[in-house]
């Protein structure tokens, strides 16, 4: 009998001698199971290109994943990166608020020393002028500035209550600037006049000794706004009273000095009067239609109400 795998011719015998086949099955006879190397040779050549694909398609999987975990590290690294900016923005927000709380500590302590200087200096003006310092100079300052902003209120109460137009600029804005270049024009002369006289001084003191003896004003200023509501007369006078303590500072500080000690080309009497005719001259320039029309206002009857 042949065999009808390798066609070996058997005889009677129920296995093939060359094979082993079964000869006696009377079926159709089974598929031959190739091996390997035969099953590539017999594989059409599409299915072998489409499992050599698929098989390179499959080595590609493992090959992404270090890509995966890049993008993942990088997400990572992003992340981390809008952590410690919002870390920073929340230090740098922290370290703000210390800051302005330093600053309303710091606005604090120097209220409650001037309040305390400012009360020693009322009760002696000329003798505290004698012992300010360098240090004493931001008192100075402030006491300037407490002048040129209570005579701008003045004026800006006054204007409003007869109806002026125009009140921030004309009422406010105005005065303020003149009384500050009031201030500032005497503090030049009195340096003006030191210089000539050769006198050694210096400037911060000189600020701190012109704004001791300013604080009576502050006072003079603080009750003519008072009185406005009650007697414009009244509040007139102290308005006047507390420009008057202007020039009687100017020649304190002056003459508190060694004034002619070498032979200056003009006496220091002529010197401080010059002084004072220059502030005098600035403040009738400045604000003398002002403080004119207000006495005006003082002697009608509407004033003296």
């Amino acid at each position: 009998m042949k065999c009808p795998v390798c066609n070996h011719e058997n005889g009677d015998a129920h296995f093939c001698e060359r094979c082993g086949s079964n000869l006696t099955q009377t079926t159709s006879s089974p598929t031959p199971v190739p091996n390997s190397e035969s099953a590539a040779t017999s594989e059409p050549e599409y299915t072998r290109w489409s499992s050599t694909q698929a098989t390179s398609s499959q080595a590609s999987v493992p090959s992404n994943t270090p890509s995966v975990s890049i993008h993942k590290e990088q997400a990572r690294e992003s992340t981390g990166t809008n952590d410690h900016a919002s870390a920073g923005d929340n230090s740098s927000n922290q370290w703000n608020n210390i800051v302005q709380n330093e600053k309303v500590q710091q606005a604090k302590e120097v209220s409650k020393q001037y309040l305390s200087y400012f009360l020693s200096v009322l009760a002696r003006p000329y003798q505290t002028m004698k012992t300010v310092g360098d240090q004493h100079s931001l008192n100075g300052w402030l006491t300037m500035a407490l002048i040129a902003v209570l005579s701008s209120t003045y004026f800006l109460i006054t204007f409003s209550r007869i109806g002026m137009d125009g009140l921030f600029i004309g009422g406010f804005l105005r005065p303020l600037l003149f009384t500050v270049i009031i201030l500032i024009a005497s503090i030049a002369l009195m340096y003006a006049i030191l210089k000539i006289e050769k006198i050694t001084f210096r400037p911060k003191t000189l600020v701190a000794q012109f704004g001791t003896l300013l604080v009576p004003a502050v006072v003079s200023l603080v009750l003519a706004n008072l009185f406005i509501i009650i007697s414009y007369s009244i509040a007139i006078s102290l308005l006047a009273v507390s420009y008057i303590i202007i020039f009687v500072a100017l020649n304190a500080v002056l003459f508190q000095y060694p004034l002619n000690r070498t032979q200056a080309a003009i006496d220091s009497m002529y010197s401080v009067l010059i002084a004072n005719v220059v502030v005098f001259f600035i403040l009738y320039r400045l604000l003398g239609e002002i403080v004119i029309g207000l006495i005006r206002l003082m002697l009608s009857p509407f004033g003296r109400l």
